[in-house]
């Protein structure tokens, strides 16, 4: 017998992180077991409700579908993880739920690339602005005021030409990318419009081969303001450069997530740990900015408006804005049993106090593993090691698909160090597993709480 449905209920989310924070699994995985949903694996609601009446929706407003059967079988027939994301895509589904009496849910999924991320702080910023903004980063901090020695010399040179600032500024970004940080503004230079990622190679390669801007005639730096001030035509050039990047590509980026009613941020603990104490502060600059502009968050008349438009308006014509957001922690498999809450309890350090100053808006945070691909080693001692198929060698060389190893982990500490270095915290990368079955949803951990929180 059908049910009365007197209304829909829409969810929009972006899903956001750095690169290779494992965004692309995340939503492989959380699109599988909504398609194959099984109420014992995938506990939807207080009462594990089950899910029916499935279909996939053409997605809107111009947006590139999310490729999810390729992706899936990348994973399961081809043993691959999935392509990092190179733009954006969104997936786009509607279905009942068992303990919905009288509405559907549609659900709207945003993916975009990560390293977008580092031009939110160029929205609401005029060119000079942005100058300062990155600048003040570059001479305060005491790691890149040693890496940005000969930009900022370049640029306080009167003689210096647009050609050298340009190289210069560029020579900056390659050193920060192959020392890995992920702080590189304009974006563009780590992921270009095409959705080609910088390769590893010297310093010169990647300056030479590499854009700041849309395009090799339209790429600009900052300046500082004595600069700006004496060469005013260069000034002024940079300035409609930087407003047309702005316009064509940071703009979408941010107004598309302002759209979306939460947002959930991944927050690759291990890589964290992994690359050293300066990637922390690169990423929590990162997400700094992001919040700042987006401003999350709504105001007692603004979630009275919410509330009636729910009930009078349909789906399409409600507004929308951010109110909740889940922060989460990925790879929990890689983390031995033990020490996996003290994954949540690192992530609740690093953002718990940006996310406490936020007014208007709920978040929680989640640890979790969207494909196990490990198994805990069966060890009467305190050997941190799993059970896994190892993806890389101790050269970093990516291996083929072979037999499960036993595979040794770091410990994961309670809290975070004072100070540590790049390879001091190595994590060992392992072959994804999941049946080849289609209705065959991969093993996981921690994604069916995040979606009750979205939900809920």
């Amino acid at each position: 017998m059908s049910r009365l449905l007197l209304k829909t209920s829409n969810h929009r989310f972006g899903v956001v992180g750095l690169s290779n924070a494992g965004k692309t699994a995340f939503l492989t995985s959380f699109i599988h077991h909504l398609k194959e949903h099984d109420e014992s694996t995938f506990l939807l609601g207080k009462n594990h409700a089950k899910l029916s009446n499935f279909r996939e929706l053409a997605t809107s407003g111009g947006w590139p579908p999310f490729p999810f059967e390729s992706y899936r079988k990348a994973l399961s027939q081809h043993q691959r993880w999935p392509e990092k994301t190179r733009d954006r895509a969104m997936y786009s589904c509607q279905f009942e739920r068992s303990d919905w009496t009288f509405s559907d849910l549609k659900l709207d999924l945003l993916d975009l690339p990560g390293e977008r991320l580092a031009d939110a702080a160029m929205l609401g910023r005029d060119y000079a602005a942005w100058s300062d903004h990155v600048l003040a980063l570059l001479k305060n901090d005491v790691v890149y005021k040693g890496i940005a020695t000969a930009y900022i010399k370049a640029v306080e040179e009167q003689n210096s030409t647009e050609l050298q600032l340009i190289l210069e500024y560029k020579r900056l970004l390659a050193v920060l990318v192959l020392s890995f940080h992920r702080l590189i503004t304009p974006s563009v230079f780590l992921l270009d419009q095409r959705g080609v990622a910088a390769r590893a190679g010297t310093v010169e390669e990647l300056a030479n081969t590499r854009l700041v801007g849309l395009d090799q005639e339209f790429q600009f730096a900052p300046l500082p303001a004595n600069r700006r001030t004496l060469d005013t035509a260069l000034s002024a050039e940079f300035a409609v450069r930087y407003q047309q990047y702005q316009v064509e590509l940071v703009k979408p980026f941010i107004e598309a997530l302002r759209t979306c009613h939460g947002l959930v941020v991944l927050v690759d603990v291990m890589a964290l740990l992994a690359s050293g104490d300066s990637a922390y502060d690169d990423q929590r600059q990162l997400l700094t900015d992001l919040l700042t502009v987006l401003k999350p968050g709504e105001n007692v008349m603004q979630s009275v408006a919410r509330q009636l438009a729910d009930v009078l308006l349909p789906y399409q014509l409600r507004p929308a804005w951010i109110t909740k957001l889940a922060f989460v922690a990925p790879k929990l498999d890689l983390v031995h049993p033990k020490e996996r809450d003290h994954l949540q309890q690192l992530l609740r350090r690093f953002v718990g106090k940006l996310a406490n100053n936020l007014a208007g808006v709920q978040h929680e945070f989640f640890s979790v593993a969207s494909v196990v691909s490990t198994k805990q080693f069966p060890s009467t001692d305190d050997a941190h090691d799993i059970v896994g198929i190892p993806y890389r060698d101790d050269q970093g060389r990516k291996l083929a698909p072979g037999a499960e190893q036993r595979l040794r982990i770091p410990a994961i500490p309670a809290e975070w160090p004072t100070k540590w270095q790049h390879g001091q915290y190595a994590f060992p990368e392992v072959y994804p597993f999941l049946p080849k079955r289609k209705d065959s949803a991969p093993e996981q951990i921690g994604l069916d709480r995040v979606f009750n929180f979205m939900i809920g």
